[in-house]
């Protein structure tokens, strides 16, 4: 399997919002009790009786309101994808800003230094695999995971090794691992989620993205693919952020969608 992918880093400026909301912030200080009490509390009073109430009137406001809904589907589908340091992120940060404006909050933009990687050209293919008839290659789908290092100009040709988890991984002998790409073709829970546990679910799955390049490169592997992390079964790569370790070789890591972990 050959994946090259390449980036770079840079320091550049965008801007941040900070804002404050008048009503919010006077919710978000604690109240006393006009009624005084004989005995402390297992549980101390926070809110007025009042901010209580408006709480909930600001709750459900929301829920039957779909003007989040509505600013979400514009920074995703309108502005797109907001890496920082991207000019996407910054217009992000202007419609975000001007919005709150809007709505009568204090709004300041103010400018910070963010690190920035470059998402380049991902490509991927099997060119050997059991029944391949000669000079076959099979395309795969797969992005870069955020801050991945970059491969070599020629990519990485390598055997791959599939595992389940962490535990299956360890398993294995490191001869078993050395010099393979290895892939984490962890199955996003998708009953959990369904019983209303999303979060616990993805949980358990997003830590082989977060992990698994520090967990494969222990054993010696040159490069870590995950399954795409998610409920649904499109032919679409899910992306998002990986991790390093101080001490561990930085491999490349990618995501593959949940068919071709199948």
């Amino acid at each position: 399997m050959i994946f090259p992918f390449r980036k770079n880093h840079a320091l550049v400026l965008i801007a941040t919002i900070a804002a404050s909301s008048t009503a919010f912030a006077q919710a978000a200080q604690p109240e006393a009790s006009s009624t005084p009490s004989a005995s402390p509390s297992a549980t101390p009073i926070v809110f007025s009786e009042k901010t209580l109430v408006d709480l909930k009137q600001l709750r459900q406001a929301a829920l039957a309101s779909d003007y989040a809904f509505k600013q979400v589907a514009h920074l995703a589908d309108n502005i797109g994808p907001r890496l920082t340091g991207s000019v996407q992120a910054a217009k992000a940060v202007e419609y975000v800003g001007g919005e709150m404006k809007a709505l009568g909050c204090d709004v300041q933009l103010e400018k910070v230094m963010v690190p920035h990687w470059v998402r380049s050209a991902e490509t991927a293919e099997l060119t050997q695999f059991p029944g391949q008839a000669a000079g076959t290659t099979q395309k795969i789908v797969l992005c870069a995971l955020g801050g991945s290092v970059a491969t070599a100009p020629e990519g990485i040709n390598a055997d791959t090794v599939c595992v389940r988890d962490f535990e299956e991984l360890k398993s294995l002998p490191r001869q078993k691992v050395n010099g393979k790409i290895v892939l984490f073709n962890h199955s996003f829970d998708k009953q959990m989620a369904a019983q209303g546990h999303g979060g616990e679910a993805y949980g358990q799955a997003v830590v082989y993205r977060s992990d698994g390049p520090v967990a494969a490169a222990k054993l010696g592997a040159v490069a870590c693919l995950i399954r795409s992390v998610g409920g649904a079964d499109y032919r679409i790569p899910h992306t998002g952020q990986t991790n390093y370790r101080d001490g561990v070789s930085k491999i490349q890591e990618g995501a593959v969608t949940a068919e071709y972990g199948d």
